[in-house]
């Protein structure tokens, strides 16, 4: 199934949107994601590796070995895979911290970079506020839709 750029926006909305709602009501969040199905239909997609805070690498890594395993064996069309990271001085962001958004579909890579700002808002300054900044998206190698090796 070829995955359209309207369904490749569907996986990205639902990590920013979910992102965006973790880092309001707790000022962070644990790496998460989303699948598309064979049929189009987006899933979303959580880790957990049995411990109560485990290092948020250890989840990315999870999600993205089981993003790659699912693509192998052709049971998606596409994945979605956010955390919470600090963007590379490399590429002059107004913001050090940023959602990155790993957005992978067959012949189609990226990490997608939405910097962010997290403010105190409210009459006792108790309620996080937080500014999206301008995305910027870079090519990536593929990794849950690797080419075969032939």
């Amino acid at each position: 199934m070829s995955v359209t750029p309207t369904q490749r926006q569907e996986l990205l909305n639902y990590c920013l949107d979910f992102a965006k709602t973790m880092l309001t009501d707790a000022g962070e969040f644990y790496p998460f994601g989303a699948m598309l199905s064979l049929e189009g239909k987006l899933a979303a997609a959580g880790g957990y590796n049995g411990s109560e805070r485990p290092p948020p690498q250890d989840i990315y890594q999870l999600l993205l070995g089981a993003f790659a395993s699912e693509a192998k064996h052709g049971s998606i069309s596409g994945a979605a895979l956010a955390a919470n990271v600090n963007v590379p001085e490399a590429y002059a962001s107004p913001s050090k911290d940023a959602i990155r958004i790993h957005l992978e579909t067959p012949g189609f890579a990226q990490f997608i970079y939405v910097p962010y700002e997290i403010g105190k808002s409210g009459l006792f300054k108790n309620k996080l506020t937080v500014t999206l900044h301008e995305p910027f998206a870079v090519e990536m190698n593929p990794s849950f839709f690797q080419k075969p090796a032939s």
